[in-house]
Parts: structure tokens; sequence; C-alpha cells
């Protein structure tokens, strides 16, 4: 069926635009012979945080029509994520990133070394997936992971969605001989969007949110903010008792900032240490500049308006941050994660706005 001359091995990456990718050879499969040859089992994950193993899963027994409907659904699913580009049709992915989706693309996240908690729970998902416990009852499942084997490789693809069940105020009811009988059994709804999918140590996700619902990521994104902020308010302008550090880093531990502080990279701080008093000194002349015609000085203001409030925050003279009780860390973090941006036509100062910011409820 395949040409089995560029077979990768496992963990090794391979671009998802090659045309040996398994995702691509699944797309290739344009006929039922061609889709027979691939295997596909469907699961419903549920996760299991207090016991011995983070995830269980059981198999769901498919009729042969439901599995060969299902084939067709995951070709049309993924050539939904391809853009059109020249003659071809290409896969449109970027990286993944803590704050923003990016619209039409797929974010693109290598598990790797620092990653060890999504290492962990990606390793207990795919061995909940062997190791299935068909105890489980659907109705208290949270997932679908449909597992495809395409050649020597494995992709898993996975959908955030709970089973159907009737409640005291709402029943389900199905229709045989034109007589309406309530269901007595738990529904499966298939096919649809994926969320994410799996191959080696490469995610693609299509929504973030059920990525992270998924892995529980939430964990990830507070480690990783509090490592930064533990960095951040050891570094040399935190050291005056007028920074109020500890109030600084309490405050930033608010939810709403969680993704801001995680997703700033050791090269956001090392920046920040090597230029924060070049910074204050640019400062110090755009405050001096300042007209002393009042309408000038509105005018004047508002081209530096994202960098005016933070006058209210730093020491220009002695170099250090200072922070009051009652001040939120907002203008802080966009500092320090450099999102104050100057356009190159207008020379206007404004605050860098990702496209599709995520919601901050996880």
């Amino acid at each position: 069926m395949y040409r089995n001359n560029w077979i990768k091995k496992e963990g090794e990456p391979m671009n998802i635009n090659h045309a040996e990718h398994p995702v691509q050879l699944l797309i290739a499969c344009d006929n039922e012979e061609k889709q027979s040859q691939i295997d596909l089992k469907l699961f419903v994950v549920r996760k299991e945080k207090e016991a011995d193993h983070y995830y269980r899963s059981k198999v769901i027994t498919l009729a042969e029509e439901v599995t060969s409907w299902l084939k067709d659904q995951l070709i049309r699913s993924f050539k939904s994520f391809q853009q059109p580009e020249g003659d071809e049709s290409k896969f449109a992915v970027s990286d993944y990133h803590l704050e923003v989706q990016k619209n039409e693309q797929l974010a693109k996240l290598v598990i790797q070394e620092q990653h060890s908690t999504l290492n962990a729970r990606k390793n207990g998902l795919l061995h909940a997936l062997t190791e299935t416990d068909q105890s489980i009852e659907e109705r208290d499942t949270h997932f679908q992971i449909i597992r495809l084997d395409i050649e020597q490789h494995k992709v898993y693809c996975c959908f955030y969605r709970k089973p159907k069940v009737g409640t005291k105020k709402r029943r389900l009811a199905i229709k045989d001989s034109n007589v309406f009988h309530f269901v007595s059994d738990d529904l499966l709804e298939l096919g649809g969007k994926i969320d994410f999918f799996i191959f080696n140590n490469e995610i693609y996700i299509s929504n973030l949110l059920s990525f992270e619902n998924m892995f529980d990521y939430r964990d990830h994104i507070n480690e990783a903010r509090d490592y930064n902020l533990h960095q951040i308010v050891n570094l040399p302008f935190f050291a005056a008792e007028e920074s109020n550090k500890d109030i600084f880093e309490q405050h930033c531990k608010q939810h709403v900032y969680s993704r801001s502080l995680a997703q700033l990279s050791a090269d956001n701080i090392a920046a920040l240490e090597d230029n924060f008093e070049e910074r204050c000194d640019e400062l110090k002349l755009i405050r001096k500049r300042l007209p002393r015609n009042a309408q000038k000085a509105e005018e004047y203001r508002k081209k530096y308006a994202a960098i005016w409030e933070l006058y209210s925050f730093l020491d220009l003279e002695h170099y250090k941050i200072k922070y009051e009780p009652d001040q939120k860390p907002t203008t802080l973090i966009h500092f320090f994660a450099d999102k104050i941006k100057q356009s190159f036509l207008t020379k206007n100062f404004s605050i860098a706005v990702d496209i599709d910011p995520l919601e901050n409820d996880s």
C-alpha cells in the first residue's frame, strides 16, 4: 500500500507536510480498499487523579459501518486543518503558545525534557490505552481517543466529549415502529473536529483548552509562572524595600496573570536584567521632553501612553522597582514580557495584542 523507505524511529521528528507522514498517508486513503489497511480503535477515557494511574480507559467495540464512517470523518477533519498553497494543500502550523491560538493554524508542542509532567501524563495515557479496564461505565468518562495504526506508526486523535445521558428533567428518546422509547443505554457522539492529535513526541492542537484539560496543563502553567516569578523578583532591581516583592509576587499568582508569566522565556528574563537600566535612562529622557504647553503635553502623553504608566512603578534615579500594595501588576508584566511595542509608521507606543487570546479560565 505505502512505500516503506522512509520510516522514522520512535520519537524522531517528521514534518507533517511530508508525503510520508502518517497523517498524509491517511489523507491519501481515498477508497475503501486503502482504508481497510488502517486499523482504528476507539477508547473512552476518564481521569483518575488520586489513583495509582492518572488515566483509565475502555475500548469500545464498533460495527464495521461505524468504523468505516469514522475513518472518512477523520480524513475530512484532517483535511479541514489544511490550507491551499499553490497547487497543494498544507497544514499551517505554529508553535504552541500559552496566551494565544492563531486563526486557522494548528499549535504544535514538542514534548521535551522540561515538560516532565506532560511527558509523564502522555505516557500514562498511552499506557491506559494498552491496559484497558472494561469495567468503566461510559457515562463516567470525559474524553474519546481514536488510535490509528498506519503502517508502523500510531496516531492518537483526541475529542473532549462526554457521553450523552438522560437526567431527571431531560431524557433521550428514539423512534421504533413509529413509537418513541426512552434510551436506556448511554449514547456516544462520534466524529466532529479533532481537538488535538499525538504522533510520537509531538502534539498538534486545534483546541488549546481541551488539550490543557486532558493533561491538566494548568499544573505546568502554574509551575512555569512560579519559576519565572522567582527569577524576576530576585533580580537586583527588586532589592529595595519599596519594591514590596513579596506582595508583587502574591498579586502575580492570581489566575488572570498566570499565562503571561508562564510564557516568559529565559531569554526574556536575561534581556530584562541586561537592559533594565538602559530602559530607565530612556524613560527619563522621554519624561524630561514633556512639552510645557498643555495641549502639546496631552498629545505627547498619548504618543507614549503605553509606557507612561511605568513611571508609577519605577524609581528611575536608583534603577529600582517600586510597587504599592494597592497596585496591579499588569503594566509591569507587559514590560517584563516585552509587549510594549513602537509603531515604525507612527512612532507611537502600544501594547502588543495577540490574535485570538485565550480565555483565562481554563
